[in-house]
């Protein structure tokens, strides 16, 4: 539970907040907490005429700086980041802002993305191991090797499968010398229990047969088998080591249909069903786009998160997704259940990787970076702001969104960033 919680946790913040890493040091100078206080103390629009060492003469008047709370480690590492533009480079961008609107659209219909991760589907993987104990002599793959079922995995050297196939032996000698006599049963069902006992070792049908119709050579080397047709991910044994009945030699899975961990927001818990229809994107991978159904979903909610835990069953034929890996989800559904929501136009959102994020004014010419979760897009009005996206995190009603002008206040934020490096 833990390690799911802790994944969940990870993946939301690389969904919905800043990695803070990609746009702020760790650590600030105290050049930098200086200059940031000088900031926070200038009066007026003048915040170009505070230089790094607080000299009064005037630096530039077009620079974008950050929000001016450096010198507090424990702040900067929660606060969104924020800039700050100069009266002549507010007059340049051209910045436009304008706040959400509520419009009726579909609540998980149009595409209502989520962050997930690819997993094994538990049913598809296995333990090979031998089912008696002795000496490991031989480990015939490596991780990342294929196998079919059936086929030969290792050998383990056994002094309870020889026995066992000098058993057998005795027991069909002993029934061909007691057929048509009153002992006869009794020695038939010794060879029955004979035989049985080398299956369970994991003597295949057909050996038991050979050694059966043999002269009475047995095998010194259990061979130990594949339970079905995957790929090797693991492997915990050593050749020449002693290992017992059920000692783990391989990890098999079988990676042709994978699990998708879907994390759904207790908002929209309600709105995901068994069956629904999914569309799975995977950075790195050229393929376009995988598709799954909801095969369960969680009953509860993750105390810590607000999410619930939707798996989706995805084939992999091409055994593209691997297990591990971060994955976008767009959960669909056939019916057109709508819902109110705060929708903005698309142009307002700027992607950074697997990120959507907008900027909010929250003071003169001061803009604020917030990332956010895109519900649903609709289309409405006319003109270039015409397509619309609806939000159902980051933002609130009452923000003053920037529409107009995102790629500049993106690029200025960059170079703000790229100063404190400096």
């Amino acid at each position: 539970m833990t390690d799911k919680r802790t994944t969940s946790q990870r993946l939301w913040r690389t969904f919905e907040r800043d990695t803070r890493a990609a746009d702020r040091p760790a650590r600030r100078s105290m050049t930098h907490a200086v200059r940031a206080l000088l900031v926070t103390l200038c009066v007026g629009g003048t915040l170009s005429a505070c230089s790094r060492d607080g000299a009064k003469r005037e630096e530039t008047k077009d620079a974008a700086t950050p929000e001016a709370t450096h010198g507090d480690e424990a702040a900067s590492a929660t606060a969104a980041p924020r800039v700050t533009l100069s009266e002549a480079a507010s007059r340049t961008a051209h910045i436009v802002v304008e706040t959400p609107r509520r419009d009726r659209v579909s609540a998980v219909g149009d595409g209502m993305e989520v962050p997930g991760q690819v997993e094994f589907d538990p049913s598809r993987v296995a333990v090979i191991s031998p089912r008696t104990g002795g000496r490991l002599e031989q480990l015939l793959q490596v991780p990342g090797d294929r196998v079919a079922a059936g086929q030969v995995v290792a050998y383990v050297q056994s002094t309870a499968y020889v026995t066992a196939q000098n058993d057998l032996l005795q027991a069909r000698r002993r029934a061909a010398l007691l057929r048509g006599t009153t002992d006869e049963p009794g020695a038939q069902a010794l060879l029955d229990a004979a035989r049985r006992r080398l299956l369970l070792l994991g003597a295949s049908d057909t050996l038991v047969r050979r050694l059966e119709a043999s002269d009475g050579a047995t095998d010194a080397w259990l061979a130990v088998t594949a339970p079905f047709a995957g790929s090797i991910i693991e492997t915990s044994a050593l050749a020449g080591q002693a290992v017992e009945a059920g000692t783990a030699l391989y990890k098999l899975a079988d990676l042709s249909t994978v699990n998708v961990a879907a994390y759904i927001p207790e908002r929209a818990a309600l709105a995901v069903r068994a069956g629904q229809g999914a569309r799975i994107s995977v950075a790195g991978i050229s393929q376009a786009m995988f598709t799954g159904r909801v095969t369960r979903l969680a009953d509860v909610i993750d105390a810590e998160t607000r999410t619930a835990t939707a798996i989706i069953t995805v084939a992999n034929t091409s055994r593209a997704l691997k297990p591990g890996m971060f994955a976008t989800v767009t959960l669909t559904t056939t019916d057109r259940e709508t819902v109110e929501a705060l929708t903005i136009p698309s142009d307002a959102v700027v992607m950074s990787g697997n990120e959507r994020y907008v900027f909010v004014e929250v003071g003169p010419r001061t803009y604020e970076r917030r990332a956010v979760q895109l519900l649903a897009t609709v289309s409405a009005g006319i003109g270039p702001l015409s397509r619309r996206v609806a939000v159902s995190s980051g933002i609130s009603a009452d923000d003053r969104v920037v529409v107009r002008g995102a790629f500049t206040l993106k690029s200025e934020l960059a170079k703000a960033s790229l100063k404190d490096v400096d």
